[in-house]
C-alpha cells in the first residue's frame, strides 16, 4: 500500500495566550498614548515625558496660527489649546489686532423716488465693522468691496466683489459683522425703487481710515459722525 500525505498539525493558540497577547497590545498601546501622542497632539504630559522628549513643542507648534503671505489673517478661527496640567485650555487665534482705535458713525440718509447712493468705508485687510441699518420702507442693495490690488488680468477695470445682494423685493434693515478679506472700500449701494420719500439710519463702529459717499455721480470723502448720546437713556 502506498503512504498518503498528511497535512502537518497546526496547533492553534490556546483562549489564554490569546488574552495575554492582546493585554500586551492594550498595554503598549497606553504606553505610546501617554509617553507620545497626548504630549505630541494635545500638550497633555501626565509622565513628564513630553517635556523630557521635546514634544510639547510640536504641540504648541501646531496650535499655532498661521499668517498668509499678503498680510494678517482676514477671519476669527479659534484653536482650543488643552493645558498640559489640565485646567482651563488656551484659546487661540480668537481676535485681529488693530494699528489705531475705531471709529464710530451714525448717519440719517433721506432717499428720493428713483435715487441710489453709495456709502463705502477704506479698510484694511483684516479690518472689522459691526454696522446696523434701518429704513423706512424697503430698500434694493448691494454690499461689496473694491480692492485696491485687484486679480491677475483685472488690474485697472471696474472691478468688485459682492458680499450680499438684494436687488429684488429689497430689505428695510440689515445687521452684522464684516471682516474685510482685502485692503480698499467695502460698503453698500442703495437705491429706492418705490413712490416715495425712504429715510433710512446707518450706525456703523469699526476700524477704518475714511468714508467715501457716491452720490448723484459725486464721489465725497466724509468724516465720521459720532452718535449723539443722551444721558439718562
Amino acid at each position: 500500500m502506498s503512504k498518503q500525505n498528511r497535512s502537518p498539525v497546526v496547533e492553534l493558540p490556546s483562549t489564554g495566550r490569546i488574552v495575554a497577547a492582546s493585554a500586551a497590545a492594550f498595554v503598549v498601546a497606553l504606553v505610546i498614548l501617554f509617553v507620545a501622542v497626548l504630549p505630541a497632539e494635545y500638550g497633555i504630559d501626565p509622565l513628564g515625558t513630553g517635556k523630557a522628549l521635546g514634544l510639547l513643542e510640536l504641540a504648541s507648534a501646531s496650535a499655532q496660527p498661521t499668517t498668509p503671505k499678503d498680510g494678517p489673517a482676514t477671519s476669527i478661527n479659534p484653536v482650543l489649546v488643552p493645558s498640559p496640567k489640565g485646567d482651563a485650555p488656551t484659546v487661540r487665534n480668537t481676535f485681529i489686532s488693530q494699528p489705531a482705535r475705531y471709529k464710530m458713525d451714525s448717519r440719517e440718509i433721506k432717499l428720493n423716488p428713483g435715487e441710489g447712493m453709495e456709502i463705502k468705508y477704506n479698510m484694511k485687510k483684516g479690518a472689522g465693522l459691526v454696522y446696523s441699518w434701518v429704513a423706512t420702507a424697503p430698500l434694493q442693495f448691494e454690499f461689496h468691496g473694491e480692492p485696491d490690488k485687484k486679480p491677475a488680468g483685472r488690474g485697472g477695470t471696474d472691478y468688485y466683489e459682492s458680499y450680499d445682494i438684494d436687488n429684488k423685493a429689497g430689505a428695510d434693515h440689515s445687521h452684522g459683522t464684516f471682516i474685510a478679506p482685502s485692503t480698499g472700500i467695502h460698503g453698500w449701494f442703495w437705491q429706492n425703487k418705490s413712490g416715495q420719500e425712504i429715510t433710512m439710519t446707518l450706525v456703523s463702529s469699526g476700524f477704518y481710515d475714511f468714508i467715501i459717499q457716491n452720490r448723484n455721480d459725486k464721489s465725497t470723502t466724509q468724516q465720521p459722525i459720532e452718535p449723539e448720546i443722551v444721558a439718562g437713556r
